[in-house]
Formats: structure tokens, sequence, C-alpha cells
């Protein structure tokens, strides 16, 4: 870059179903590189046109950038689900309580002459309020929608779903064998009581 400039990407990433976690939204922080940049500083901006301004020119260098930054985000989601799964109910906050929605900001920061993304923290809300700014800019210049509004939704949605069936009791009439043992372990996760009857 022409000057020095330090990028703050934030990220967020939701629990989609099956529990896997999904990037929902990136948006970008320019700054000086002397002065960190924090959150609400700037006005957000793509990951692509910033990539640009730091010099990154060829699309396929951008890309591989982004690809790599959808995996990180995805695997520090992944690595907060695991370490929540062996918690305790009382640990976590309460039997339901688990994380849909996790921000992740990393910083691109050139080392070597290569340019590595370092995690700096994980938040939700202002993250969220990043990702949502940026949304609603992008379609204010004419950007076609993205699917930040319908991932958010399917999130709380499932969670809704979850909770209306926690702790009823359903009967199930011939309900398969060895291959659809998944659906007990959903049951059980989702709090319900099953009772089967014989044929």
């Amino acid at each position: 870059p022409r000057l020095p400039m330090a990028l703050r990407i934030c990220t967020l990433v939701c629990r989609s179903w099956g529990d896997r976690p999904q990037l929902c939204q990136v948006a970008c922080a320019v700054g000086r590189a002397e002065s960190p940049v924090h959150h609400g500083a700037a006005l957000p901006q793509g990951l692509d046109s910033s990539l640009q301004q730091w010099g990154v020119v060829a699309p396929s260098q951008r890309q591989a950038l982004a690809t790599r930054l959808r995996e990180a985000t995805e695997a520090a989601m992944a690595a907060l689900l695991a370490t929540e799964a062996e918690l305790s109910p009382r640990q976590r906050g309460g039997t339901r309580a688990h994380t849909d929605i996790l921000g992740v900001d990393f910083l691109l920061a050139c080392v070597d002459d290569a340019l590595e993304l370092v995690a700096l923290a994980t938040n939700s809300q202002r993250c969220l309020e990043t990702c949502v700014l940026a949304e609603a800019m992008g379609r204010g210049v004419g950007e076609p929608r993205g699917d930040l509004p319908r991932l958010l939704a399917e999130a709380m949605l499932h969670r809704a779903q979850c909770h209306l069936v926690e702790g009823k009791d359903i009967l199930l009439i011939g309900a398969g064998g060895v291959s659809k043992s998944f659906v007990w372990e959903a049951a059980r996760d989702y709090g319900l009581r099953v009772r089967s009857s014989g044929r």
C-alpha cells in the first residue's frame, strides 16, 4: 500500500443446520497503521475492494485470501462449539444455552512479504452491528441483497423451533431401523421425550 495502513476484517458466522458453522458476512475497516482500527471508527467496506486498496491486484490472490478467511472463521466457531459441547449445562449458563451467532475479528498483517490473517478477538454484538451496516450500505448503492438476513433468520427460527418442542411428548409409530438412529440423537438434543409404540 502507498500509505502504512491497517486492515481490520470483521466476520460474522452462524450455527447452521446440523450445527455446522457458516460464514454470513464480511466487513472491513481501513485505518492508519499507527492507530488500531476499532469497530465504528470507519465506515465498513467489502473485502475485495479493501484488498485492492492494499495492493492485492490479482483476482486469484484476493479469492485465495477470501477462502482462507472463510476457513479460519468457520474453524474458530467449530472450536467454540466443540468446547461448549464438553461443558455441563451449568457451565454453559443453562440447559439450552449455546452460541448461535459469533463475530470473529482479524487483522491482515504483512509478514515476510506475505499477507497473514491474525485473529484478534471473538464477539457478537459489535461484529453484528458492523456487518448489518455493511449490508445496508451495499443495498443503498444498488448491490444485490446478500445472504445475511436469511442466514440470521434461519439461525433464530431453528432456535425457536427447538424451544417450541422442548419437553413435549412425541409418539412414534414405526420409527425405522438403525439407519434412522440420527432421529433419536436429534430428539435428545431438542429435549423431546420420545415414546415408541409396538406394531
